[in-house]
């Protein structure tokens, strides 16, 4: 039941996961337009490698590199943690084992 309500969280979690890429990369200077361009944003700098994007001479101009990534990837994994802790403190029957 845990896996599934995990799942669940993770699912429902999208639009707040949207919010934070927002806040986080988009910024003043490098402001985009609407969310998918910041999502695309963020999916090019994590996977395409920097050696590419220099030899296609894509915009690498405002990059914030992986710290910003990595801090993102975090307060998504925070948002679900805590909101996994508070199901289990408020109804722990769907967590016993059994």
């Amino acid at each position: 039941m845990a896996i599934i309500l995990l799942v669940l969280l993770i699912a429902i979690n999208i639009p707040v996961f949207l919010f934070l890429a927002w806040l986080v990369f988009d910024t003043k200077a490098a402001a985009a337009q609407t969310i998918w361009e910041t999502v695309v944003a963020i999916l090019q700098i994590l996977l395409i490698p920097r050696i590419v994007r220099v030899m296609f001479d894509m915009d690498d101009e405002g990059a914030l590199g992986i710290f910003p990534i990595a801090g993102f990837f975090a307060a998504c994994i925070a948002a679900v943690f805590g909101e996994l802790m508070l199901l289990q403190y408020l109804v722990p029957s769907w967590f016993a084992a059994g």
